[in-house]
């Protein structure tokens, strides 16, 4: 890739990479497969919810001064972790599976049409060195996860 993301896209390729396992996760038809599934969902989306309030979030509010939409990502990041919580106890739970894919297409929608519109127009928003920070710092998790 010669060109390098923003801070909203990157965060976006996320969100379709989480998109494209739950649509695994409802295909598989084995137990073994949809828990391999699971836990990766998991730990993708632990990993996204934590760069954003880490890094995106506080950006994001300090350049468009928008709590409102912080309350709101921060809530349904609440919710999903909850769910996340019960999914590793029941990874092969597809009606919990599906109650966190929902909430999550309802969190992505909330960020493309509020919050991304935002940080694009914000003045002193750097996106493409929010990005470099952004991906260095999921990186780093992980590697931590992966061990």
């Amino acid at each position: 890739m010669a060109q390098q993301d923003d801070a909203t896209v990157l965060l976006d390729e996320d969100h379709n990479e989480v998109s494209r396992m739950f649509e695994q996760y409802k295909a598989a038809k084995d137990a073994s497969k949809q828990k391999v599934l699971a836990r990766q969902i998991c730990q993708e989306l632990l990993v996204h919810m934590q760069i954003e309030e880490e890094i995106f979030y506080p950006a994001y509010v300090k350049a468009t001064g928008d709590q409102e939409n912080l309350k709101d990502g921060l809530e349904e990041h609440k919710e999903s972790r909850e769910l996340i919580g019960r999914l590793e106890q029941s990874p092969t739970d597809a009606k919990l599976m599906l109650e966190l894919e929902d909430g999550i297409l309802h969190h992505v929608n909330d960020e493309r049409e509020k919050m991304f519109p935002k940080a694009r127009k914000a003045q002193g928003l750097d996106l493409m060195a929010l990005a470099e920070q952004l991906q260095a710092r999921k990186e780093e998790l992980m590697a931590g996860h992966a061990a």
